[in-house]
Parts: structure tokens; sequence; C-alpha cells
């Protein structure tokens, strides 16, 4: 058995979370349901705008693989990320919430730019859209990955955000390459269907070498494959990937285990912000898949912590007693 159960890497961004009305998204030219990436200014102008119209419900450390290695860590998994941050009090507050969950961090600190942040707007039907300033997590470079760690973990945790620049992209493939060479797995989320649709060729480069699991929900699973049919969607996924899992939303989720395909229904509930739904589903399954739970298994206890999650506002819930209250209250 190896040191860690996974090694994460990704962007590290601290969430400001606004609840808004779609008229909002509209004044400022948002696509409902996908994240945008904006320079400093544009992001911080629109930044102003929302503080003006209210506070933030919650401002929280964030990002997607961040967020999926912090559940894991509340399981008691022994995780680890990197990631980049400049020295400042965002900075500062992104490391020390993940040191306290108890993940261990190779983050890397810049001294003259600004920490990445990621405005989440959250609409009445509870669907959230985003808009991301990157900053210093865009900087991320090769040395700033631990190869010991890599070698010395069961998975490797990939996103699809880090397909959107030059300097990332290359420490993706590098640190596939490494997992390759050290009977490390591979975990690829797709991260949101813009990245798909606008960086498709980057993300296929992180396939050169087939993956052993995808994590996609049904637009980006539809957009990575080019087509508005998702049995062809899963046809694809088939030849790039050995297991996949594809969320539906409130109708559940699809997967596939190398052999056979399995669906779960979604669960009836009072749902109040989706933020981080995907992130928990993902840290969730690979809790349980890799602790002794079968296939099944897992897909049913991460669509059970996943409609959990979606019943606060933000990604996280606020203590560790919540996350293993998941564990003792799920029933298979």
């Amino acid at each position: 058995m190896k040191k860690y159960k996974l090694y994460g890497i990704g962007n590290a961004l601290l969430d400001y979370e606004y609840k808004v009305n779609d008229s909002v998204l509209k004044e400022l030219e948002l696509e409902k349901g996908c994240m945008l990436l904006n320079e400093y200014d544009k992001h911080s102008k629109l930044h102003q705008s929302l503080k003006k119209m209210r506070p933030p419900e919650k401002i929280i450390p964030g990002g997607s693989v961040a967020n999926s290695v912090f559940a894991m860590a509340q399981y008691n998994d022994k995780v680890c990320f990197s990631g980049k941050v400049s020295d400042d009090e965002s900075g500062k507050n992104f490391i020390e919430c993940l040191n306290k969950s108890g993940v261990e961090t190779f983050i890397s600190k810049l001294d003259n730019n600004k920490s990445g942040e990621c405005l989440v707007l959250i609409t009445p039907d509870n669907e959230r859209t985003m808009n991301t300033f990157l900053g210093s997590s865009s900087l991320l470079s090769i040395d700033d990955i631990d190869n010991q760690s890599i070698k010395d973990s069961e998975y490797l945790l990939i996103e699809g955000y880090l397909v959107t620049s030059d300097e990332t992209m290359n420490v993706s493939i590098e640190a596939l390459a490494i997992a390759q060479e050290n009977n490390t797995k591979s975990v690829i989320t797709l991260s949101d269907p813009n990245i798909v649709k606008y960086f498709r060729d980057n993300l296929l480069k992180l396939f050169n070498n087939k993956s052993h699991i995808i994590f996609c929900n049904e637009q980006e699973a539809l957009n990575f494959s080019e087509t508005t049919n998702l049995s062809q969607a899963q046809n694809f996924l088939k030849e790039i990937t050995d297991i996949y899992i594809i969320t539906l939303g409130s109708k559940g989720a699809i997967c596939y285990d190398g052999t056979d395909t399995y669906k779960v229904e979604g669960l009836d509930v009072d749902s109040k912000d989706f933020t981080g739904a995907g992130d928990m589903f993902l840290g969730s399954f690979m809790h349980k898949y890799d602790d002794g739970g079968n296939f099944l298994e897992s897909l049913s206890f991460a669509n059970f912590s996943a409609s959990k999650i979606i019943q606060i506002y933000g990604a996280k819930f606020n203590n560790k007693s919540d996350y293993q209250n998941l564990l003792e209250n799920f029933k298979y």
C-alpha cells in the first residue's frame, strides 16, 4: 500500500458566493451554469458590482480538486494537494484551511501577484455560474510539484481547468507521465462544459495514454465527444478511459467499470446550492472505491453525499463531524 490515497493538482482559489437573480446574469453578460475566465481588471470590476448589490453569502477556499481532496480528508483519507497562491491574505487563508482539514499541502507562494478568486453566482433555481480570475494559480510550474508524492500515491487527480494555460498544461502532462511510470492511477475531471468546448484539443492530450477514471457531467460528456447523444458519448469515453462516471444532476449518475454499466437514480431533496456537488461526488466516490466498497456502493455513496451538500450553501460542510455523519447514515 502506498503512503497517500490520492495526490491532487488544481487551481487554488478563494470562492466568493453570491445569491443573484437571473436578471443579474443577463446584466453582467454571464452564461448560466458555466465558468468564465477573466483577467484581473474585468474580474475586479465585476466583483465590485456584486459587492454593491449585496455582501457574499460565504467566502471559502475552493477550486475543484481542492474541494474533492478536502472531502476525502474529512473521511480520514491520507491525501495531498499542489497548487499556487500569492503571499497575500487570500493565499494564507487557502493554505491554512487545507492544512487544518488534514490535507498535506505542497503549495508555492509568489511575492508579487494576486491569489486566484472565483465568483460563484447562485440563481433561485440553485444553479451556479462562475467567474474566475486564476491569478497565481495559473503560474503553477513543474517545479511546484512533489514528484515523490505522486509516486507514493495510489491515485493522481487532475482537473480540466488546468488545460487553459501552457504552463499548467505542461504540469498536467508531466505529472501524468510520472504517475504512469510509477503505477499511480490517473483520475481526470473534465470540470466545466465551457472548458471542454473551448479547450477540447488540450484535454485530449491528457489522454494520450488511457486514463483510469474520468469524472464529468452530462453536458461535459456530450461536448467532449462532440455529440448530442449520450450513448455515443459513452462509447467515446470507453475508448480513452478504463472507468467513467457521468453525473446527471437530479437524474442521478451513470458509471462504467470497464465491463458493466451502472445507474443510480437521483435523490429527491430540497436543494439550495449546486456549488461543489460534483467535487463532493468525486471525493466521496474515491473514498469508497478505494476503501473496500464495491463499484455500485461507491456510486451510491457519492450520489448520497452530493445530495446532502446541495442542501446547504457552499461546497463544504462546516465540521468534520458532518462528513462522518454521512458515513454513518449511508445505507446501501
